[in-house]
């Protein structure tokens, strides 16, 4: 099986090196070790977030629950700042408390280093959650990188300022061996070096000796190789660096073009470009970057200048499909190549899927957008309905085998997918409805009602979207508990599904009326409302996931009813309908039920077979709760097998893993019985000391190495 280390942290490979900075990493590594709270504070582009993820990675070891970031430079909205961590660290939002005391209470007991990074725009949401966390998590270390501080008592600040620029200019002084006393090709080699370094006026200084010079060395190096090996070279690095101040960002923009332009004409027009705006004086800090932006668009071409303001309606994380589809017309018709090219000056950072704009460039594109007459709301209403495109094809295609791939993306687009929610816009009330699978299948339950319940209320009652946007909602109620509310949203869509003449949503409303039936204990209402179900599916010529979803919640009805064959052979259908189309979501959900009941026919390796199946999806699609509860089935059959270790292990691996990914409740209460059983039958097995120290070492292992033992 691949190995996926998701529970472990997310940090990002580094980009390119990492240059200098070591007091100060060394200075937030003392923090991290006494202090529960750093803020990283200084200018725009000075180097706060590397210097953060630097110094986490270095601290990895001492955080076994993880070390993750955050990045909130994109994010909007306050209101939503629990839901990105929690979303980040994994944890699946199963209940209807607040996403705050979710996650406060999934902290409490965990260790783990946690990254806010670039958060001065929602700096009141940042200090209200911090100090949550902070008063319940003793376990949890935190490094905040912002403008400003949070101001809170126990916060630690770590100032960051610019590099160390190179010093003053040096005479070129002739060497011994270019006065003469070296051989004829040599005095050649030094008259060229001297002549070049004449014209410079200059010697520069070495650049193991200044970490400004040396990043730009490092940034320049894959567009201009061998900068280093002249002395006039270096020389007019030197003269950059100065010019910019030691600004990190403004260093690396510089460099982006030293492929471009001779270094020496680079600094000369960065000299004229400051002089213009700032005169002949240094230009203050807080404008460095701004001029140095500024200065790299006029460097660009038309197509880069305009691709870099239309690029800016992007909040977060985008592909080049999503660049095309945006941005792209009759004036920009190689996306793709001014893409790379904007990578190429730091005008763009690459990232796993695609690309991110580093905010200052962000806002400077954004400034000139809004001088382009009618760009801006062109560009926003191309924003919001690309983004409706992904969701109504992530929707169709996710019964299909594609459904890894396109989780990923929509995680990855999630930040621009908040965006284009904003219950203002007129795609809202469908795209809320349209991404019930990344609320649903996928576990945001609890964002998903934030956005679904601003969707409705703003919603006219002649939005033919609604039926969908209601019983999406009553499906995400459901899954958190709200069961009478759920009902009520169903019945409501379904009303509104047959008044349309809707019957694709008129079978996903009655769908959540089986679900609420099922879970309920209305057992006998639940298969009429799957035979609704599939007719107004077949009606519709409607092929959708919840076909196949809605025998699964057949078969749960009969199962627990006890009436295993009757079980066996709806599921077998089941896996049919999958199978036909490659899917493997909704037939990893049916996989479970498929082992309760063959196990119940006391059909043990068939039993087994289904779990490791269930077990294996589930893992792959992230998806906590199907592996907990796989995990613990797979532990139940082991008891029945009469494997008393093999039952402890996977016991002790099931609470590390119920326990690892912040589930309870659905798990410990609604699936006890099985697993008390199972429980008692190891411990007479092996006797409860032996049962205790298996289980110990079931609870020691990592979930890697836990799914990986349960699928052998």
């Amino acid at each position: 099986m691949e190995k996926i280390q998701w529970w472990r942290g997310n940090l990002p490979a580094e980009p390119n090196g990492f240059v200098g900075r070591e007091s100060e990493k060394r200075l937030l590594l003392r923090f991290l070790s006494g202090t529960p709270l750093t803020t990283v504070t200084g200018a725009v582009g000075v180097g706060k977030s590397r210097i953060a993820v630097r110094a986490a990675r270095e601290r990895q070891e001492h955080h076994p629950d993880g070390t993750w970031l955050v990045e909130l430079s994109g994010e909007r909205n306050g209101d939503l700042l629990a839901h990105t961590v929690a979303a980040v660290l994994g944890l699946p939002e199963r209940s209807a408390r607040s996403q705050t005391a979710a996650l406060v209470e999934f902290l409490a007991s965990r260790r783990l280093l946690l990254i806010l990074d670039a958060c001065e725009h929602l700096l009141p949401a940042c200090r209200d959650l911090v100090t949550e966390i902070l008063a319940a998590a003793p376990g949890v270390r935190i490094i905040v990188t912002s403008r400003r501080p949070l101001g809170l008592p126990q916060e630690a600040l770590l100032h960051v300022e610019p590099l160390d620029v190179p010093g003053p200019e040096t005479p070129v002084r002739r060497t011994e061996s270019a006065a003469g006393e070296g051989t004829a090709g040599e005095d050649a080699a030094g008259e060229d070096r001297e002549s070049s370094e004449r014209r410079a006026g200059t010697r520069g200084p070495e650049p193991e000796e200044n970490d400004a010079l040396r990043l730009f060395l490092d940034r320049a190096a894959a567009v201009a190789p061998g900068l280093e090996g002249t002395r006039a070279g270096t020389a007019a690095v030197a003269r950059i660096c100065r010019r910019l101040g030691g600004v990190p960002l403004a260093v690396e923009l510089a460099a982006g073009w030293a492929g471009t332009l001779p270094v020496e004409r680079l600094a000369d027009h960065l000299d004229d470009h400051f002089e213009v705006s700032h005169g002949r004086a240094p230009a203050p800090r807080h404008r460095i970057v701004r001029a140095a932006i500024g200065w790299s668009h006029e460097l660009c071409s038309p197509e880069e200048r305009l691709l870099w303001a239309r690029l800016s309606v992007f909040a977060g994380g985008f592909d080049t499909a999503a660049a095309e589809w945006v941005c792209g017309d009759e004036r920009l018709d190689d996306v793709p190549g001014l893409l790379a090219s904007l990578a190429g000056r730091f005008l763009l950072t690459r990232v796993p899927g695609g690309y991110r704009q580093p905010a200052a460039i962000r806002d400077h594109g954004a400034e000139r957008l809004a001088l382009l007459d009618g760009e801006e709301a062109r560009l926003v209403r191309r924003h919001r309905y690309y983004h409706l495109d992904l969701a109504r094809r992530a929707e169709a295609d996710w019964y299909g085998p594609g459904q890894e791939e396109w989780a990923a993306r929509l995680a990855f687009s999630m930040t621009d997918l908040r965006l284009a929610l904003d219950p203002a816009s007129p795609t809202s009330v469908e795209l809320a409805g349209t991404l019930w699978i990344l609320w649903f299948c996928l576990g945001r339950l609890n964002e998903g009602r934030y956005h679904m319940t601003r969707a409705i209320e703003a919603a006219p009652v002649t939005d033919p979207g609604l039926p969908r946007l209601l019983w999406a909602d009553g499906c995400v109620a459901i899954a958190r508990g709200e069961l009478e509310l759920g009902r009520r949203r169903a019945e409501a869509a379904l009303s509104a599904a047959l008044d349309w003449g809707d019957y694709a949503a008129a079978g996903h409303a009655q769908l959540r009326l089986a679900s609420s039936s099922l879970c309920s204990g209305a057992l006998e209402d639940v298969e009429p409302r799957v035979e609704l179900v599939r007719e107004y599916f077949r009606r519709a010529e409607a092929a959708t996931v919840s076909e196949p979803l809605a025998l699964v919640t057949a078969a749960m009805a009969v199962t627990w009813r006890g009436e295993f064959d009757r079980a066996v052979s709806v599921l077998k259908e089941v896996q049919r309908l999958c199978d036909a189309r490659g899917e493997r979501w909704a037939r990893a959900c049916g996989d479970y039920v498929l082992s309760i009941a063959q196990l119940g026919l006391g059909r043990v390796a068939e039993a087994a077979e289904a779990a490791r199946q269930s077990l294996d999806v589930k893992w792959r699609l992230r998806d906590a709760t199907g592996v907990a509860l796989a995990v613990d089935q797979l532990a139940v059959i082991a008891a029945v097998e009469g494997d008393g270790r093999r039952t402890a292990r996977l016991q002790g691996a099931g609470v590390r893993l119920w326990a690892t990914f912040g589930l309870k409740g659905f798990g410990a209460e609604g699936m006890s019985e099985p697993r008390t059983v199972a429980e008692r039958t190891a411990r007479q097995l092996l006797g409860d000391e032996t049962y205790d120290a298996v289980f110990a070492e079931g609870y020691q292992t990592d979930p890697d190495a836990a799914v990986a033992y349960a699928l052998h």
